[in-house]
């Protein structure tokens, strides 16, 4: 068994090799991610990591895909997993852009009519999708697969880069050509 990657038996637990072969050929920003197992609130999920020079470019881009950073309000309180909040607080917390303290993480917003995570870090910004075929988050499907090729359209239109660095594409849960080319 190779340490360094999924077991077959767990890659094609949710889907089948074929479905995830068809995935891999056919999408050029968005990977399928398998679970990395033993994490409750992690499910398979395709996912593009873009990037972005700064804070001007970031809400560009962003906006050209029709999302608007929100400017956090005076009074909020920024979430910190290791702290505890009274239930009066709760309203107030908000989960801010760690680099642009000021702003909230975009989180689920809507992208071309289709529902979609967003997460941004230090220079790049991921955008995932799953369970667009029945609201099942923690799964994807051949719905998923086609708002993936539907994103990528536009992203093509708007001359975005897709990135795929080393910290990603060695992990042992990114379904990259590092790792699987049997699969490529």
């Amino acid at each position: 068994m190779d340490l360094d990657k999924i077991s077959e038996e767990r890659l094609f637990q949710n889907n089948t090799k074929e479905e995830i072969q068809h995935w891999c050929q056919h999408l050029h920003y968005f990977y399928y991610m398998r679970a990395r197992g033993g994490h409750n609130c992690e499910g398979d999920s395709f996912c593009a990591y873009l990037k972005y020079d700064n804070k001007d470019d970031i809400k560009t881009k962003l906006a050209q895909i029709g999302v608007t950073l929100n400017k956090l309000e005076e009074g909020f309180i920024a979430f910190d997993p290791l702290e505890s909040y009274s239930l009066d607080d709760l309203d107030k917390l908000r989960i801010t852009i760690p680099q642009f303290s000021d702003f909230e993480q975009p989180q689920y917003v809507k992208v071309l009519g289709y529902k979609v995570h967003i997460w941004i870090m230090e220079n790049r910004f991921e955008i995932s999708v799953s369970g667009t075929k029945d609201d099942r988050t923690y799964k994807v499907s051949e719905e998923d697969f086609n708002v993936c090729v539907e994103l990528e359209k536009e992203f093509d239109k708007l001359n975005w880069k897709s990135i795929l660095d080393e910290e990603i594409k060695t992990q042992v849960h990114c379904i990259s050509k590092d790792k699987y080319p049997e699969l490529f």
